[in-house]
C-alpha cells in the first residue's frame, strides 16, 4: 500500500510539473484509464478535474490518443446540463490528459449504497436526467457505451451530471482482466455487447435500465465471480424478479425498467427521448406540500430553490384557487376536481372556453388531428404581453389552440376549468414562480399526468434539476428559439396521441439538426439560440 502511494505521488508531482497551468488540490479517483485530480486552473480561475491518461503507450495505443482527441472534440458540442463539459486534451511530459468539468457531489453507485437504495419519486428524478443528458449526447451521433453509476455524479440538489460521453473504452492488454479495464462495466453491459455485437443508442438504454434497477433495490441485477460471468447473466439470464414484488413502487414505473433491459435491443426503448417521456408520465405520491424529495439530500428541493430565489411567494396552503367562492382561500391539499373531459366545442373560437374570454384563444389553422379527433390545446403562461401574444400566435400557426395566462394564480384558474394539453410556462411570474406552479398541479391527481415545459432566463445544471423534480416535462432556455419551441411540444404531444399535421412532422423532423447548430437559419428571422 505505502509503494502504491508513494508511485501515486511521484506521478502527481511529475504531472504538475509538466502542467505549471494547473495546482493540485486532491486526488479524487482512479482506474484502469488513469488517475483523476481536482486542481485550480490559474489561467481561469476555475476548478477542474484533470483525467490523466497512462503513460505507457505503443504504437497501436497513439491511435487511442487520436481518437480521443476526435472523440473530444465531438464532446465539446455537447450542450446539455445533464452533461460533464469537456474542456481540452493536453500532453505533460508522457502524461496525455484531459481536463473537464469538476461536478461536486457523490456518484451515483455511492449516493445508492449510501442509502440503500432510492424512493421511486428520487429515482425517477435521477433517471430523467440521465435520459436526457443521453439524448442530447445520441442526437450527435455519440453513444457512451459505458454508462454506468459510477460515471453519474449527482450534486446535493440532486442535479445529475454524466461522465466521459466517448471516452469510457480503455486501453486493452494482455496482462489486463476485464476488471482492471473498466471499474462495474459487466455489471451494466449490454446483452449485445457482451457477445461481441456492434451497439447503438440502445446499448445506453439497457445500461440506464441496469442503473434503474439498482436505485431502487439498492444492488445491480447481476454478480458474479468473474466479468465473463457476469457479462454471460447478461445473455442468458432472466432479470431478478424483485421489483414487482414491491408494493411501494407503480407498476407502470416497474414496466418502464423492465422494458429498458429487454434482452433484445428491438425491444428496448428506442430512443433516450422516448425512455425520458415514459418515466415522466409515470404517477408518484407527493408530501402534502406536493414536493418531492432530492435524490441528493433529505431535504426536499424546493425548501432549497426557494432561498435562492427573491421575493418567495405565498404559501401554498394559502393560494387563491378556484372554488365556490372565487374570494376564499382554499388550502390546495383539498382540491381534487376532475378536468372535464375534451369537447368539440372546446377546440372551436366561437365557444368561451368554460368562463376563458374567447378573445383569449388563438385557434389552430389545421382540422384536429385524428388520434384525439381535435387539436391539441397549449397553455401559454408569461408575464410579458407581447411575448406571450407572439408564442401563441406562433404555436397556433403549427396545429395547436392556444390559450393564454399572465400569472400564475389565473393559470390555475384556467386548469382547474379547462381541457388543456401542454402548458408552456415561464419561471419568472408576477405572483408565483413557474416551479411554485408546477408543484401545485402536480399535486392534484387530475393534473398530475399534464406536461408542461418551463421556460427559464437561468438555465444551470441546478436549477434544471430542480424544474424536473418539480414535475416538469422539460426546463428550456431564454431567449426563447420559436421553431425549437414547437418541435418540443410536438415530441409531448405525439406521445399523448396527437397526430402532427404533415408539416409539423415534417418541422420535427428537419429541424432536429438544425437546431444543434451554432446559427439559426438566416431565413428564420428569430432570435440567436443561446449557447
Amino acid at each position: 500500500m505505502l509503494a502504491v502511494s508513494s508511485k501515486l505521488d511521484r506521478l502527481r508531482e511529475r504531472f504538475f510539473e509538466g502542467a505549471p497551468r494547473y495546482r493540485w488540490i486532491e486526488t479524487i479517483g482512479r482506474g484502469g484509464m488513469g488517475i483523476v485530480f481536482k486542481a485550480q486552473d490559474l489561467d481561469l480561475d476555475d476548478v477542474v478535474a484533470i483525467k490523466v491518461l497512462s503513460p505507457d503507450l505503443d504504437h497501436e495505443d497513439q491511435e487511442l490518443l487520436l481518437r480521443f482527441k476526435r472523440e473530444i472534440n465531438l464532446n465539446r458540442k455537447i450542450k446539455h446540463p445533464n452533461v460533464a463539459r469537456i474542456h481540452d486534451f493536453g500532453m505533460s511530459g508522457d502524461y496525455p490528459y484531459i481536463t473537464m468539468e469538476f461536478i461536486p457531489g457523490q456518484d451515483l453507485r455511492t449516493l445508492i449504497y449510501q442509502q440503500r437504495g432510492l424512493s421511486a419519486a428520487s429515482a425517477i428524478a435521477v433517471l430523467r436526467q440521465i435520459a436526457l443528458g443521453t439524448e442530447a449526447a445520441h442526437k450527435l451521433g455519440i453513444v457512451h457505451r459505458d454508462l454506468k453509476s459510477q460515471n453519474v455524479m449527482v450534486e446535493e440538489s440532486g442535479a445529475v451530471a454524466i461522465l466521459d460521453f466517448g471516452l469510457a473504452r480503455g486501453k486493452r492488454s494482455e496482462t489486463l482482466t476485464l476488471d482492471s479495464i473498466m471499474i462495474g462495466t459487466p455489471h451494466y453491459m449490454p446483452p449485445e455487447q457482451a457477445l461481441g455485437r456492434p451497439t447503438d443508442a440502445r446499448s445506453d438504454i439497457y445500461s440506464i435500465g441496469v442503473m434503474a434497477f439498482e436505485a431502487l433495490t439498492g444492488r445491480v441485477p447481476y454478480t458474479g465471480e468473474s466479468p465473463l460471468v457476469i457479462a454471460m447473466k447478461h445473455v442468458s439470464e432472466p432479470i431478478p424478479d424483485e421489483l414487482s414484488h414491491r408494493p411501494d413502487l407503480p407498476p407502470e414505473l416497474v414496466a418502464i425498467v423492465m422494458k429498458a433491459l429487454a434482452k433484445n435491443p428491438d425491444q428496448r426503448f428506442q430512443s433516450a427521448a422516448e425512455l425520458e417521456a415514459e418515466l415522466g408520465m409515470v404517477r408518484l405520491a407527493t408530501s402534502k406540500s406536493g414536493e418531492i424529495p432530492s435524490a441528493g439530500t433529505g431535504t426536499t428541493v424546493a425548501t432549497k430553490e426557494k432561498s435562492r430565489r427573491q421575493g418567495a411567494p405565498a404559501p401554498l396552503n394559502t393560494l387563491q384557487l378556484p372554488g365556490p367562492d372565487p374570494q376564499e382561500s382554499i388550502p390546495t391539499q383539498s382540491i381534487n376536481r376532475a378536468v372535464p373531459a375534451p369537447t368539440e366545442a372546446s377546440a372551436t373560437p366561437d365557444a368561451a372556453v368554460d368562463g376563458t374570454s374567447a378573445a383569449n384563444y388563438r385557434p389552430p389553422p389545421t382540422s384536429p388531428s385524428a388520434a384525439r379527433n381535435r387539436a391539441p390545446i397549449v397553455l401559454i403562461v408569461q408575464d410579458d404581453t407581447a411575448e406571450r401574444q407572439r408564442l401563441a400566435e406562433y404555436i397556433a400557426r403549427f396545429g395547436c389552440g392556444a390559450l393564454e395566462a399572465q400569472t400564475g394564480q389565473e393559470a390555475l384558474e384556467i386548469l382547474f376549468r379547462n381541457s388543456v394539453d401542454l402548458v408552456l410556462m415561464d419561471v419568472k411570474l408576477p405572483d408565483m414562480d413557474g416551479f411554485d406552479v408546477t408543484r401545485i398541479l402536480k399535486s392534484q391527481p387530475s393534473l398530475e399526468a399534464l406536461p408542461i415545459v418551463l421556460m427559464s432566463d437561468r438555465l444551470d445544471r441546478n436549477r434544471f434539476a430542480f424544474g424536473i423534480q418539480s414535475g416538469a416535462s422539460d426546463v428550456m432556455g431564454k431567449p426563447i428559439v420559436l421553431e425549437k419551441i414547437v418541435t418540443r411540444m410536438w415530441d409531448i404531444l405525439a406521445r399523448r396521441g396527437f397526430i402532427p399535421p404533415a408539416w409539423s412532422e415534417l418541422l420535427t423532423t428537419s429541424l432536429r439538426d438544425a437546431l444543434t447548430s451554432e446559427t439559426p437559419s438566416p431565413a428564420s428571422g428569430l432570435r440567436p439560440r443561446p449557447n
